[in-house]
């Protein structure tokens, strides 16, 4: 299309000019004090008598909270189109874009780079094919325990990701997305792990570990023998299965634990534990079925607009700063996420915009329609009878 244009109408296809511009190499990497390897691990000892080391992200998407936070996040981020705007503020097609990795859909991997950033802080992305313009064309995700950066800036790739990388990787192969908060696993080790303590202790609670009631031996009765105490205790669970009331022999002395089933069940405790979750990923507890009573009133397109700018915002202009490099797109050309659908508000109050904009001959209606996927000519408005049409005119 460029050659046409240039051989009908004199000019250049402005992409093709950008890219076809200096060609830029990848970034170098470097580190002071950490590497993949030992990335994120914390040597001071932690005062509640739990080493200071990172969780594994098994272990925390196992806790509820988290994987609620991370699919809010994460899903959020993966389902926004993601878009290659040029100087003139226009939407150019770009495939990296629109399906970086071959054969999986570009929702997932965006979630899984969102994923990255959010529990270690750091993404990686291999170039495997370039397109004629010499730009990143299609990628594949790498674990991030799989890549090591040693300190003489040189990375490194393991398959088995278990940290004795030995194959080497080019600069230029290498697509690198930092995340300007801290690591999850990191930073929010502690509160991952009392939530995983408090959710255990539930589950024994639910087993019957603390036991609810239990028996001893009545004053001045001799112990019973092991065998006699294990045929005591499953006739004593038949029974309770067939009548509610119990008969408790002379011999022996019952004793019932103190607690009701909330304090066993520790809610309190467990919902503070969510609340720290919450304030570790920066989403409003009552995403994560915390109920608080200090929210005041804010329709759903507020509650979203706060938490696309302050949860999500971090995130998103990492991966857009990150992808805007001249090592992957164009110069002169960024990439935007494309927030539209996110934000979008009900037809009712988007009607009344529409309207707003037009009279203000800010927007036209073909544009309009274009916003809203409707597609054709208007259609023509219903003719009124006379009398109602000079009143309406009046």
């Amino acid at each position: 299309m460029g050659v046409l244009s240039r051989i009908f109408f004199g000019g250049r296809d402005p992409l093709v000019e950008a890219a076809a511009s200096q060609r830029v190499s990848g970034p170098r990497f470097s580190t002071v004090i950490d590497s993949g390897v030992l990335y994120g691990t914390l040597t001071a000892p932690d005062p509640w008598g739990v080493p200071g080391q990172r969780v594994t992200r098994t272990e925390a998407v196992a806790v509820p909270a988290v994987k609620r936070a991370r699919d809010l996040i994460c899903g959020a981020i993966g389902q926004m189109p993601l878009q290659l705007v040029g100087p003139d503020g226009g939407a150019t097609e770009w495939s990296l874009f629109d399906q970086p990795e071959s054969g999986t859909p570009r929702s997932v991997t965006l979630t899984r780079l969102a994923e990255d950033l959010l529990f270690e802080s750091r993404c990686w992305w291999r170039v495997t094919h370039t397109g004629w313009h010499g730009k990143p064309a299609e990628v594949i995700r790498l674990e991030p325990t799989s890549v090591t950066v040693q300190p003489d800036s040189r990375v490194y790739y393991s398959r088995t990701g278990n940290g004795m990388a030995l194959q080497f990787l080019p600069d230029d192969q290498l697509i690198r997305f930092d995340s300007p908060n801290d690591a999850l696993l990191v930073a929010g080790a502690r509160a991952i792990r009392a939530m995983t303590r408090l959710e255990q202790a539930a589950l024994n609670q639910a087993e019957g570990v603390p036991p609810m009631d239990y028996f001893t031996p009545a004053e001045g009765a001799d112990p019973a023998e092991d065998e006699d105490i294990t045929d005591l205790l499953e006739a004593w669970a038949t029974a309770r299965k067939t009548r509610s009331t119990a008969y408790v022999p002379a011999a022996l002395a019952y004793h019932s634990n103190a607690f009701n089933p909330e304090q066993l069940q520790m809610a309190q405790a467990r919902e503070f534990a969510i609340t720290e979750i919450a304030r570790l990923t920066s989403i409003d507890a009552e995403e994560l079925s915390v109920s608080t009573t200090s929210r005041t009133y804010a329709n759903i397109q507020d509650r979203r607009r706060q938490f696309l700018d302050f949860t999500l915002g971090p995130l998103m202009t990492a991966i857009e700063d990150r992808l805007s490099m001249n090592d992957v797109s164009p110069r002169g050309y960024r990439a935007r996420f494309d927030t539209a659908t996110f934000l979008r508000a009900d037809d009712q109050t988007r009607a009344e915009t529409d309207k707003t904009l037009i009279d203000a001959g800010v927007l036209r209606p073909e544009e309009a329609r274009d916003q809203r996927g409707l597609t054709g000519a208007a259609p023509e408005r219903p003719t009124l009878p006379a009398r109602t049409q000079e009143a309406a005119d009046a």
